[in-house]
């Protein structure tokens, strides 16, 4: 898995140990974020979250009940039906919470209802539906399914693993 260093934009292989999301390539970047960028307090806040975060986690609800809709608890019968039905967390939701921004997204942090988001062009609504926390992994969609939103300098010069899938692929450059 290659990401950012928060200092230089080099390959970072070193996360902060205190908040466990900012990346660096050496102890030397991270030093200088820590001092003259100001890390500290972002860090701090961060271990907070990170906290809270595993909290929720721990407290998450059981896969759905059949027969409802998960975004508007609905019964399900003839005029509200199961319009999709997630096979990994089991949401499920009728035609109407399936093309809501935020009830029409299921539980998975990864994909949604199936599909992982690395396979599809990047999307500002790619998030898990149960904390709400964007997706922010890899994406290398088929060049040829995207061909009118991509072109070929949109991808990475080699393949790599994905850190989604860890399947070999192009993934699209970071913005």
């Amino acid at each position: 898995m290659s990401l950012w260093c928060a200092v230089c934009d080099d390959d970072a292989h070193l996360v902060c140990s205190g908040c466990k999301t900012t990346r660096y390539c050496s102890k030397e970047c991270q030093m200088v974020d820590w001092k003259e960028r100001g890390h500290k307090k972002g860090c701090e806040l961060q271990k907070v979250l990170n906290e809270f975060n595993a909290k929720q986690e721990a407290q998450k609800p059981a896969r759905p009940a059949k027969g409802r809709c998960t975004g508007c608890n609905t019964r399900f019968d003839d005029d509200d039906y199961c319009d999709q039905e997630c096979p990994e967390c089991g949401y499920q939701t009728c035609e109407s919470c399936a093309c809501h921004s935020s009830r029409g997204t299921c539980w998975c942090p990864n994909g949604n209802f199936g599909t992982r988001y690395c396979e599809r062009a990047p999307r500002q609504y790619h998030f898990d539906g149960r904390t709400g926390r964007s997706y922010r992994g890899d994406y290398h969609p088929p060049l040829e399914e995207w061909s009118d939103e991509l072109t070929a300098q949109d991808y990475e010069g080699a393949p790599r693993a994905c850190n989604n899938c860890g399947e070999v692929k192009l993934m699209l450059k970071r913005s």
